[in-house]
C-alpha cells in the first residue's frame, strides 16, 4: 500500500480493527487532544516563546497508524467516480470542506478517503484532527463507516 499502489478494496477485517478503535471515542468524557501550556524559555539573555502543539489522546496515533498500514490507506487527494461535479468540473477533495452532514450518503471509498485525507491536514495544521473531531465530522464519519460496515455481507 502506498500512493503509487493504492489499495483497491478496503478489507473487512482492516474496517472492524479500526472501528474498534473508534469506540474509545465514544466515551462521554473523551478527550481527544489538549494543548500543553509551555512556558517561555531563555537562552543568553533572549527570552524564546516555545509554540504549542496539540498532544492528541493515544487512540488518535493507532487510528493513523492504522490508516496507513492496512487496506485502509486510499489516495486522499484521488477523485472518485462516485465524486459529483463542482460547476461542472470534478470534485478536488483538496481543501473541500467535509460537514457532519457530508457522511450519511458517503461511499466507503469517500470514507476512507476522509479520514487519510484528515491525517495529511494534521501535517499542515496542527489540531486539524481535533477541530474535525470537535465539529462532529470525525465522528460522523466514523458513525457512516459502522453503518457500511453492517450492510456488508460476510
Amino acid at each position: 500500500m502506498s500512493l503509487e499502489k493504492p489499495t483497491k478494496k478496503w478489507r473487512p477485517a482492516d474496517i472492524d480493527a479500526l472501528l474498534d478503535l473508534a469506540r474509545v471515542m465514544e466515551s462521554p468524557n473523551f478527550e481527544i487532544m489538549t494543548w500543553p501550556d509551555l512556558p517561555d524559555l531563555e537562552e543568553n539573555g533572549t527570552r524564546i516563546v516555545q509554540m504549542p502543539y496539540p498532544e492528541y489522546n493515544p487512540v488518535v496515533g493507532l487510528i493513523v497508524q492504522m490508516l496507513y498500514e492496512s487496506s485502509a490507506y486510499i489516495d486522499p487527494y484521488g477523485t472518485l467516480p462516485e465524486d459529483p461535479e463542482v460547476d461542472g468540473r470534478p470534485f478536488q477533495p483538496m481543501g473541500a470542506e467535509f460537514p457532519p452532514d457530508y457522511f450519511p450518503r458517503a461511499t466507503l471509498n469517500q470514507v476512507r478517503r476522509y479520514l487519510v485525507l484528515c491525517t495529511r491536514g494534521e501535517k499542515f495544521c496542527d489540531g486539524h484532527i481535533g477541530a474535525e473531531f470537535k465539529k462532529g465530522s470525525f465522528p460522523a464519519a466514523f458513525a457512516r463507516l459502522r453503518a457500511l460496515r453492517s450492510e456488508m455481507n460476510l
